[in-house]
């Protein structure tokens, strides 16, 4: 997605390198399938023999992340999938395993920090096609929308907190500031692993 940046997000360099491979890199040790949604944009190349990867087009165009989330589900093989922006490059693995161990019984498990939803880090069931689909159809797009009618639950900040002390994995990129911040907070990682 373009947004605010005026091109595509997933391809900023953190650390010397895309965030979208950083991602791809990241979930290929937890997964066995990676699917990476893509709307008008052309494929790009990427090769892994562990792990199936594969780039699909919206199944509905110009549905924003909804709409991405949707082909996501159709896509994938599992109940089960974790979803993540192509934009957030500090993806901490163990707080991804935390939130698929807690999965059970629910249709949709994300991260609720004051208030705020970040449905773009989270486990989406297959269970919320139907719903999805409703959704699309009548042109609702905002994710939130959806939670009402699902089995949602939501991970509180002290909870994330025991993982992910900084909340660094909710950290997406949207404007030139964030990116900048972005890098400051690779600098300080740096920083503390020393």
């Amino acid at each position: 997605k373009s947004s605010r940046m005026g091109f595509n997000k997933a391809f900023l360099k953190i650390n010397h390198k895309p965030i979208i491979i950083s991602t791809i890199d990241k979930l290929k040790g937890i997964f066995q399938e990676v699917i990476i949604v893509i709307g008008r944009q052309k494929a790009f190349g990427y090769s892994s023999n562990s792990v199936d990867i594969r780039m699909v087009n919206d199944v509905i165009p110009d549905k924003g992340p909804l709409g991405g989330i949707y082909t996501g589900l159709l896509n994938s093989k599992t109940k089960y999938n974790f979803v993540a922006a192509c934009d957030m490059p500090f993806l901490n693995t163990a707080l991804i395993r935390y939130l698929i161990a807690h999965k059970d019984n629910y249709d949709i498990i994300i991260p609720k920090i004051n208030k705020k939803f970040h449905p773009l880090f989270g486990i989406y069931s297959k269970n919320c096609i139907p719903v999805i689909e409703e959704r699309l159809r009548q042109d609702k797009l905002r994710i939130a929308g959806i939670f009402p009618k699902v089995k949602a639950h939501f991970i509180a900040k002290k909870e994330i907190e025991k993982i992910d002390h900084g909340l660094e994995s909710l950290i997406n990129i949207n404007t030139p500031d964030d990116f900048k911040k972005a890098k400051e907070v690779v600098i300080c990682q740096k920083h503390t692993q020393r």
